[in-house]
């Protein structure tokens, strides 16, 4: 990847500071929500959100300028944004509008469109939740993978970043089994795309539009967090909780962890391919 080839030249930080960074961007979030944002707006979604993006931006400028690098060292490569929009979007619309489908097929959910539609609402939530998505992802990925990726190696750096965002989102409410092996499922096969498309964006786009698709616009709950107002209102008719994800919302769902295995079985026979065509035109 170009932006661990980067770092490699560049020299990076020792492990410790990395993690302790991390740790300190997980505390900051937690005052920020406690001590600034919950008593300026109360114990909502949109209090939650804001405490997310303000202590990434804080962490992300923090380490930008004390490693004085630019942001090519957080994974971004101007050479194939457009194809990292469009991969990333279609598949945060695929994957979302796709459990959708099946649970209405299955007679496990009914949708109904929001008899109190708060514009001005839905259109803060929808900036906020991308936001926030987005800026996760080059916390997660973007910095701490890519530095760990830069010190001990591609899967090294996989395991442990996926390990410590498993860890952060388990202070999430009403965390299941389940949900937690689908969150590290999900970190692996983010980070093996993030790997293949060798751009941060691309991930980004796709975390971030699937929490805005299916929290803003479908009304399920984000990672166990309630979303205050939505487009559509979603309702359980089953108690098949396996499929529907239960209260933690979709990313709970067993449709969750057929879809990212499938999608990380085939990002990881592309690397192969990649690798096998790149010895192909060396020889």
């Amino acid at each position: 990847m170009k932006s661990v080839d980067l770092l490699k030249n560049k020299g990076v930080m020792n492990f410790t500071p990395i993690f302790l960074l991390i740790i300190a961007y997980s505390f900051l979030q937690g005052i920020l929500f406690e001590y600034i944002f919950k008593s300026l707006v109360g114990y909502n979604i949109i209090s939650v959100l804001c405490s997310y993006i303000l202590s990434a931006v804080i962490l992300l400028f923090f380490v930008k300028y004390f490693e004085k690098t630019t942001f090519d060292y957080f994974g971004f490569n101007k050479e194939n944004n457009l194809i990292a929009i469009k991969v990333g979007l279609g598949l945060a619309i695929f994957y979302v509008v796709g459990v959708v489908t099946i649970l209405l097929m299955s007679n496990s959910i009914s949708l109904a469109l929001s008899k109190d539609l708060k514009i001005g609402i839905i259109i803060i939530l929808i900036i906020l939740v991308l936001m926030q998505g987005f800026l996760e992802e080059i916390v997660f990925r973007g910095y701490l993978m890519t530095r760990l990726a830069a010190k001990k190696g591609k899967w090294i750096a996989i395991i442990l970043s996926s390990l410590f965002y498993l860890v952060f989102r388990m202070s999430n409410p009403t965390t299941s089994k389940l949900d937690l092996i689908n969150i590290f499922l999900i970190s692996i096969v983010m980070s093996l795309l993030y790997w293949y498309f060798d751009n941060v964006l691309i991930i980004a786009i796709f975390h971030a539009f699937w929490n805005c698709i299916s929290g803003v616009i479908f009304g399920f709950n984000i990672s166990g967090i309630r979303v205050s107002d939505s487009i559509f209102i979603v309702e359980a008719i089953s108690d098949k909780q396996i499929l529907i994800g239960g209260s933690y919302g979709i990313e709970g769902s067993i449709i969750t962890t057929v879809f990212f295995a499938i999608l990380g079985l085939l990002v990881y026979m592309g690397l192969y391919l990649k690798m096998f065509r790149k010895i192909a035109k060396n020889n």
